[in-house]
C-alpha cells in the first residue's frame, strides 16, 4: 500500500521527520520500508532552504523503487524556465515575477558543479507522469479532470512529457495548454468584473480558483472558491454563468497536493483530500496513508 505526502518545497528536515514517522529507514542511502511505498505528490522545488537535499531524497526513492512521484506545476515550470524556445527566448519567459518564484532553487544550484547537477534534474522531471491511477487510486498534482486526463493519455505515452508536446503546452489557447494548466495547476474561473484579489504572493488575480471536488450547485461562493472574497462570499454561486459546473463525482479516492490549505488537515469529501497544508509558509508537511480503502478516513492522515 502507499504513503501519499504532499508538496515539500524544500522542508528537507520536514521530510526526513515525516518519513521516520511513517516507518521509513535508511537502507543505503535510501529511505524504505518493509511494505510499503510513497507517492509524492510533487512541487519538490522553491520556496524552502533545503531544495538539494529535498531532490536527493525524492529522486533516490523513486529510482531506487522505494516511491513513485507525479509532477508538481513547480517541476513543469522549472522545465519550461530552462527550455529554449525555437523562436527565442524560453518557454517560461524571464521575467522578474517567474525568477522570484524559482530564485531558491536558482541559488540552491549555484556553482559550476551544481549547475550540471541541475540540469540533469531538469531532464529527470520529464520523466515523472502528469498523473497516476493505480488500482482503488488516483494521484494528480492539482486537478483530476477526466476529460483532461483521457486528453492526457492519448497524447502521452506513459503521462510523461514529450518535446513535442511540452512546447504546445508552453502556448495559450491549445487543448495541450489547457489539459496541463487545469491538471497541474487547478481549475480558474473568471471573477465578476471590476471584483480581484491577491494570491499569496502578492499579485492581483481576476480568476479564481475552484473547488473542484465540491458542487457549486446550492453552494455559496465562500464554499466554491479557494479565497475569500468578501463582496461574493455569502452569495449563491450563478452556476448558469460558470463556463463549466463539473465537478468530481466518481468513487475512486484522489490524492493531490498544490493549493496551501491552513489549519488541521482533513478530508474535502470521502474520496477526496489535499495535502498541501502550506509547509512552505509556516504550516505542516502531509501525508495520507492508504490501505486500500474506498471511503478515505480523518486516521489515516498524519502530519509534521
Amino acid at each position: 500500500m502507499y504513503d501519499i505526502i504532499g508538496d515539500i518545497h524544500g522542508h528537507a528536515n520536514e521530510l526526513r521527520a515525516m518519513l521516520a514517522k511513517l516507518g521509513y529507514a535508511l537502507e543505503q542511502g535510501v529511505y524504505r520500508h518493509p511494505n510499503r511505498q510513497v507517492i509524492f505528490v510533487g512541487d519538490f522545488i522553491d520556496r524552502g532552504p533545503y531544495i538539494r537535499e529535498t531532490l536527493e531524497i525524492v529522486r533516490g526513492m523513486v529510482d531506487g523503487g522505494a516511491a513513485l512521484a507525479v509532477m508538481g506545476n513547480h517541476e513543469y515550470n522549472a522545465i519550461c524556465f530552462h527550455e529554449k524556445h525555437p523562436q527565442g527566448g524560453h518557454l517560461r519567459p524571464h521575467m522578474p515575477r517567474n525568477i522570484m518564484q524559482h530564485f531558491k532553487t536558482l541559488e540552491a544550484f549555484s556553482t559550476r558543479e551544481g549547475w550540471a547537477q541541475w540540469q540533469d534534474y531538469i531532464e529527470w522531471f520529464k520523466t515523472l507522469p502528469l498523473f497516476l491511477e493505480l488500482p482503488g487510486m488516483r494521484v494528480v498534482h492539482a486537478c483530476w479532470d477526466p476529460r483532461h486526463i483521457e486528453y492526457l493519455r492519448q497524447q502521452l505515452p506513459n503521462a510523461r512529457l514529450t518535446d513535442a508536446f511540452l512546447l504546445r503546452s508552453s502556448q495559450r489557447g491549445t487543448p495541450e495548454y489547457q489539459a496541463v494548466e487545469d491538471t497541474l495547476k487547478g481549475k480558474e474561473v473568471d471573477l465578476p468584473p471590476a471584483v480581484s484579489f491577491h494570491d499569496k504572493d502578492g499579485n492581483a488575480r481576476t480568476k479564481m480558483r475552484t473547488r473542484w471536488w465540491h458542487d457549486p450547485q446550492n453552494s455559496t461562493y465562500q464554499e466554491y472558491y479557494l479565497e475569500p472574497i468578501e463582496a461574493l462570499n455569502l452569495l449563491p454561486v450563478d452556476v448558469a454563468a460558470l463556463t463549466d459546473a463539473w465537478h468530481y463525482q466518481d468513487d475512486t479516492p484522489v490524492f493531490f497536493g498544490h493549493y496551501w490549505l491552513r489549519g488541521t488537515p482533513q478530508l474535502l469529501s470521502p474520496h477526496a483530500v489535499c495535502l498541501d497544508y502550506s509547509v512552505a509558509k509556516g504550516g505542516e508537511l502531509v501525508a495520507y496513508c492508504w490501505h486500500g480503502e474506498q471511503e478515505l478516513t480523518p486516521a489515516g492522515l498524519v502530519s509534521v
